[in-house]
């Protein structure tokens, strides 16, 4: 049973329903088995609609919160979501029919650009948390005042190295994310161009395949980042 559905049903709301079910049954004079039955009726019920709200709530797109990162993780998601802004602005303009179908098929590329940007900003903030729990500098003060033979030398190079690995990961990752979030810009920027044009759908698809580049290499980043772990 998915928490939230258990929680209903064992809520003291659910309990005082099914109790008070109970009871007015029996003060209206039914029958102690109906005022049974009835009680657990309402106490499926109370179950059936927390399962149906629980999975109207999963169905909902996920909110996105450039704030809820410091940056420059904040910067690119926030920027994404301008560019997805803007094309949604240069859409409402557009004429209904062919070229306008293909536009809203890229707008839904874009929404998914900035869903694994967004994904992609949150594991870089989560290399950057783990990189400043290790305190680089007293490590390495630490490790110059060690002798070749300490027993503890080992584990302080260790420590080091770690350091070295989650910095270059986390570099490698802003530089990627940096690069296709400007090239996502670029792209929108042509589509919306492209779409206040009358008799330019093939040049607007064009526009839709490089934006659909640009959202398969967010897509492969944020694979690529699926190890990263939340460090708290």
């Amino acid at each position: 049973m998915e928490p939230t559905v258990f929680l209903a049903a064992v809520s003291p709301i659910t309990v005082g329903l099914v109790a008070a079910t109970v009871a007015l049954t029996l003060v209206a004079g039914g029958h102690v088995v109906l005022a049974i039955g009835l009680g657990i009726a309402m106490w499926i019920g109370r179950v059936l609609l927390a399962r149906v709200v629980a999975r109207r709530v999963r169905g909902l797109p996920r909110r996105i919160d450039p704030f809820a990162l410091r940056e420059p993780w904040r910067f690119y998601v926030r920027d994404a979501m301008q560019a997805r802004n803007r094309f949604a602005d240069g859409l409402s303009d557009a004429t209904a029919g062919p070229l306008r179908d293909r536009l809203v098929e890229i707008g839904e590329r874009i929404d998914s650009g900035v869903e694994h940007c967004w994904e992609v900003a949150q594991k870089g903030q989560q290399l950057t948390d783990a990189r400043r729990k290790i305190d680089i500098e007293r490590l390495r003060r630490e490790l110059s005042e060690l002798t070749a033979g300490d027993t503890r030398r080992s584990s302080v190079e260790a420590q080091v190295a770690s350091h070295g690995r989650v910095a270059a990961r986390e570099e490698a990752t802003q530089e990627q994310l940096e690069q296709l979030d400007v090239r996502l810009d670029e792209a929108v920027v042509r589509a919306i161009e492209l779409g206040t044009r009358a008799g330019e759908f093939d040049e607007v698809s064009a526009a839709g395949e490089a934006v659909d580049a640009v959202v398969d290499e967010l897509e492969a980043l944020r694979s690529g980042l699926d190890d990263v772990q939340s460090i708290r």
